[in-house]
């Protein structure tokens, strides 16, 4: 069996300092199911970053400039999920109306046209959706 699902990342955390709890559940659910023997060629999972958490697919630098000097709390957590092999996506008119380049992202995310028509194409494709 393959596991398709997206994780729809749309809100800020509750905490700016902390990981998002979010990106704590795909870990653990990532995690789960390496442990369980889900070979990674049948673990398709994506996150999709828009609205408010938009910045957190940003640069270290770039974020820290952006929040009072404050490290991107998410940073070390997507650098694992992505080498875990999860798809990390942003939407582009997000990063737009938060005058995001292209520098100022990190380079394990990759930018879509819109969140919404990667979701529904994910969707389509057979991910199951996972929002709060």
């Amino acid at each position: 069996i393959v596991h398709k699902v997206v994780f729809d990342m749309a809100t800020a955390g509750p905490k700016a300092t902390d990981v998002h709890p979010m990106l704590q559940a795909v870990a653990r659910y990532v995690n789960t199911l390496a442990k369980t023997g889900v070979p990674a060629a049948n673990r398709k999972v994506a996150v999709v970053f828009h609205q408010g958490a938009t910045d957190f697919i940003m640069t270290n630098e770039a974020y820290k400039a952006r929040h009072e000097g404050q490290d991107n709390p998410n940073l070390s957590m997507m650098q694992a999920l992505k080498k875990a092999g999860v798809d990390l996506r942003v939407c582009g008119q997000a990063t737009l109306g938060r005058k995001i380049e292209p520098k100022d992202m990190m380079p394990e995310v990759q930018r879509d046209l819109w969140a919404l028509t990667t979701i529904i194409a994910l969707q389509q494709q057979g991910y199951v959706l996972i929002a709060p």
